[in-house]
C-alpha cells in the first residue's frame, strides 16, 4: 500500500484501473470455471448412472448362476471408457464377489455409499447400482471413474480463453485509462507543477488554470486563493522586515541575538563595523568572539554578570569595555532580555551602545565641576572672609575708639597732681603735722587730695567700662570667628533646625553689608512653624545667595528705599516655606523659565551657578526653589520650600536626582 501511495496519479491511476479490471475478469472466468466444472460433473454422472444401469442389467444373468467369467467380460466392456478406473459387484452379504480395474483404491469402493446414486470426492466420482432380478436384489454394481484428466484439459483450456480474455481487456483498459485518465491527472499534474515551481522558486504569483468545476477544480480555486493569500502576506512580511532593518540597521548600537547553548551571535547588525571595526559576518559562529574581545580589566566581572544574568532570566543592563579591530578601548553600554522555552533560557537580545563619547563627557564634566566645585569653594571662602572682615571690622572700629577713649582719659588724668602733693608731704619730714596746721599750702592739701581721690575713682569708672566694652567687643569677634568655623564644617549631616534660626545666621553673616547699602530689613515669622530636617550648610547657602541677589537687585534704589521682607512659614502641613522679597530691579517674565539654569545670569560679573546649585541643593533635601516677579522694576520673591523635620524619615540619594553642579557662593 505505501508503494502504490508512493506512485505519481498517472500510474496510480492506471494501477487502479488494471487491478479493478483484471479481479473481475477473474472473478467472471472463476465463475465460469465453476459452473463449466459442476454442468460437466452432473453430465458425467448422467452418463455413468446410465452406462451403469445397462451393465447392471447384463450382469443379472451371470450373478444368478454365480458365473464370475461371465461378470467380469461383461464388467471388461465397461472398463474401455478412459474415465472409469474400477469396477465391481458385492453379494448382497456384503462380500466382493467381482472386481476389474485398479487394485489400489479398493477401500474407496468399500465406503458407503446409498444406492442408485452418485458421489463425488475429490477428481472422482463414486456409482453405486442395485443388480435386480424380478425386485430380487442380487447384489451391487460399484463403479470409480476418475475425471482428473478431463479436469487439467478443462482448466488449460479455461486457462487459454482466460488470458486471452484479460490480454485482450488489460490492453483495450490501458488504451482507455491512458486516454481517460488525463480527465484526472492532468489537472493535478498541474496543480503538483505549480506546487513545485512556488516550493523551488518561493514565487507565489503564478497561478494554476482551473479545468473544471469537480473536486479537483474547487481545489485549484482554493489552492489560487491561498497563493494570493500567501503573496500578500509575504509582501507585507518583506515590507515589515525591510523596515524591521532598515529600523535595526539605523539604531546607534549594535542589535545582537545569541544563543546561550553554544554562546555564539546568531544575529549582528551592521553597526558593529562603524563602533567595533568588525563586520557582521566576523562576528557570527564564533563560540568566544564576545569574551576574546573584551577589555582584560573587565573580562572576569562582564562574564561573571552574563552568566548571573542568564540564569535570573530578567532584563539588564550595564557598562564594561571592550576592544575594537583597531585596538582601541569602546565602553558599551549592554542591555538585553532572555527569552526562555520549555524553562530554559534559549536566546538573549540585546543591544550594544557606544557611550564612550559619554563617558568621555563624563569625565570632563567631573573635572569641570571639580573645577567649579573649587571656584565655589574659594568664591565661598572668599565670601566668608569678608563678611568675617565686615562684622569683625566694624567691632575693632568700636575697639579702637574704647582703646583711644582710654588713652585720651590716661592721659587726661590727674595723677601728676598726686604725684607732686605726694612730693610736698614726703619734704616736710618730721614736720608733717605743723606743715598741715600752719602752713598754708598744707592747710589746702587734704581738700586737694580729696578732690584728686574723686576725680581718679571716676576715672577708674569709665575706664573700667571702655575696657569691658572692648571685652565684649573682643567676645563678638570670638563669636563671629566660631560662627564661621561652623560654616565651613563638611556638609551632608542632616539636622532638626529651626528656619528662623536658619534665616537669622544667613542674617548675621550680612548684616554689615545690609548696613553698609542701608538696606531696611523686615522679619515675617510664624512662631508656630515647625522645625524643618535639612542639611545646615546647604540652606544657609542659599539663604545667603538669596540675600545677596537681593542686596545687588535694590543697589539702583535710593538708601530710604531699600526694603528686604524675609518670611518664615508652613507652605503645607508637610512642607516650610522662607520667602525672601526686595523691590529691586524684578525679573522679566522670559527670564523667570531659566534663571534656574546652570550658567543663566543678567550680572556682567556673574558666573550664573547659584540660583542653579541653590535649586538642586534645595531638590536634593527635599524641597524646592522657585521665584516670582511682577516684572522690571516691580521686585522679586524667592521662595524656598523644605520639609517639615517628622516628615522626613531618610536622607535623599542624590542618585535618584538629577546630576547637577554644586556650588557655592
Amino acid at each position: 500500500m505505501q508503494f502504490l501511495r508512493n506512485l505519481p496519479v498517472k500510474r496510480k491511476l492506471m494501477f487502479v484501473v488494471l487491478a479493478t479490471c483484471g479481479t473481475i475478469l477473474l472473478l467472471v472466468c472463476a465463475s465460469l470455471f465453476t459452473l463449466q466444472l459442476y454442468l460437466y460433473k452432473q453430465t458425467l454422472a448422467r452418463d455413468l448412472r446410465a452406462l451403469t444401469e445397462v451393465v447392471a442389467a447384463n450382469s443379472t444373468g451371470a450373478v444368478s448362476f454365480g458365473d464370475k467369467v461371465a461378470a467380469t467380460e461383461v464388467l471388461s466392456a465397461l472398463m474401455s471408457r478412459p474415465q472409469i478406473v474400477a469396477i465391481g459387484i458385492h453379494l448382497p452379504d456384503g462380500s466382493h464377489w467381482v472386481h476389474v480395474g485398479a487394485s489400489d483404491k479398493r477401500a474407496s469402493l468399500e465406503t458407503p455409499i446409498p444406492a442408485d446414486t452418485a458421489h463425488f470426492q475429490g477428481r472422482e466420482c463414486y456409482i453405486v447400482q442395485p443388480i435386480k432380478l424380478k425386485g430380487e436384489t442380487l447384489g451391487t454394481l460399484h463403479v470409480r471413474a476418475d475425471f482428473n484428466a478431463t479436469y487439467r484439459d478443462l482448466a488449460g483450456f479455461y486457462a487459454l480463453i482466460l488470458a486471452a480474455v484479460l490480454g485482450g481487456s488489460l490492453f483495450v483498459a490501458v488504451v482507455l485509462s491512458t486516454r481517460l485518465q488525463r480527465v484526472i491527472s492532468e489537472p493535478i499534474q498541474q496543480l503538483a507543477a505549480i506546487v513545485r515551481v512556488v516550493t523551488e522558486q518561493k514565487d507565489y504569483s503564478v497561478r494554476a488554470q482551473k479545468l473544471g468545476r469537480d473536486e479537483v477544480g474547487l481545489l485549484t480555486e482554493a489552492f489560487n486563493d491561498m497563493l494570493s493569500q500567501i503573496q500578500s502576506r509575504d509582501a507585507a512580511l518583506n515590507l515589515s522586515q525591510r523596515k524591521l532593518e532598515a529600523l535595526i540597521h539605523s539604531i546607534d548600537g549594535i542589535v545582537w541575538e545569541c544563543d546561550t547553548r553554544t554562546n555564539e551571535f546568531t544575529f549582528v547588525s551592521r553597526q558593529s563595523e562603524s563602533i567595533l571595526g568588525y563586520t557582521p559576518e566576523e562576528c557570527l559562529g564564533r563560540p568566544n568572539f564576545w569574551d576574546e574581545k573584551l577589555h582584560p580589566d573587565d573580562a572576569v566581572q562582564t562574564s561573571q554578570i552574563w552568566q548571573d544574568v542568564v540564569a535570573r532570566r530578567q532584563p539588564y543592563e550595564h557598562e564594561y569595555r571592550m576592544l575594537a579591530k583597531d585596538g582601541h578601548t569602546v565602553w558599551i553600554h549592554e542591555s538585553g532580555v532572555v527569552l526562555v522555552e520549555n524553562d530554559r533560557p534559549v536566546v538573549v537580545r540585546g543591544i550594544f551602545q557606544d557611550i564612550t563619547q559619554r563617558r568621555s563627557a563624563a569625565a570632563e564634566l567631573a573635572r569641570l565641576n571639580s573645577e567649579l566645585m573649587t571656584a565655589s569653594r574659594q568664591a565661598g571662602m572668599a565670601e566668608v572672609a569678608t563678611g568675617v572682615l565686615h562684622n569683625v571690622g566694624n567691632v575693632l572700629n568700636s575697639v579702637s575708639v574704647s582703646a583711644t577713649l582710654v588713652g585720651d582719659r590716661l592721659r587726661q588724668s590727674k595723677i601728676a597732681n598726686l604725684c607732686r602733693a605726694t612730693a610736698m608731704l614726703r619734704e616736710q619730714n618730721g614736720q608733717l603735722v605743723e606743715f598741715l596746721t600752719s602752713d598754708p599750702k598744707g592747710k589746702l592739701l587734704p581738700e586737694y587730695l580729696g578732690t584728686v581721690a574723686d576725680q581718679l575713682a571716676r576715672e577708674q569708672t569709665e575706664l573700667i567700662a571702655e575696657m569691658n566694652s572692648v571685652g565684649q567687643h573682643i567676645e563678638h569677634i570670638k563669636e563671629i570667628v566660631a560662627m564661621q568655623q561652623s560654616y565651613a564644617k563638611i556638609s551632608g549631616a542632616f539636622e532638626n533646625l529651626s528656619a528662623a534660626g536658619l534665616v537669622e545666621d544667613a542674617l548675621r553673616m550680612n548684616t554689615a553689608a545690609f548696613e553698609r547699602h542701608r538696606i531696611q530689613v523686615v522679619r515675617e515669622f510664624d512662631e508656630k512653624t515647625p522645625a524643618v530636617c535639612v542639611d545646615r550648610h546647604k540652606v544657609l547657602q542659599i539663604l545667603i545667595n538669596l540675600l545677596r541677589n537681593a542686596k545687588y537687585a535694590m543697589d539702583g534704589q535710593k538708601a530710604h528705599d531699600k526694603r528686604l521682607v524675609i518670611r518664615v512659614g508652613l507652605a503645607s502641613p508637610n512642607r516650610v516655606k522662607i520667602t525672601v522679597c526686595d523691590n529691586g530691579v524684578g525679573i522679566a517674565p522670559e527670564n523667570l523659565i531659566k534663571i534656574f539654569g546652570h550658567g543663566f545670569t543678567t550680572k556682567k560679573d556673574g558666573h550664573g551657578f547659584g540660583l542653579h546649585s541653590g535649586a538642586n541643593a534645595a531638590k536634593e533635601m527635599g524641597g524646592s526653589l522657585t521665584a516670582l516677579s511682577a516684572g522690571v522694576g516691580h521686585g522679586a520673591e524667592f521662595t524656598l520650600e523644605l520639609p517639615v523635620a517628622a516628615t522626613v524619615q531618610r536622607r535623599p540619594n542624590p542618585a535618584d536626582q538629577e546630576t547637577v553642579l554644586i556650588t557655592r557662593t
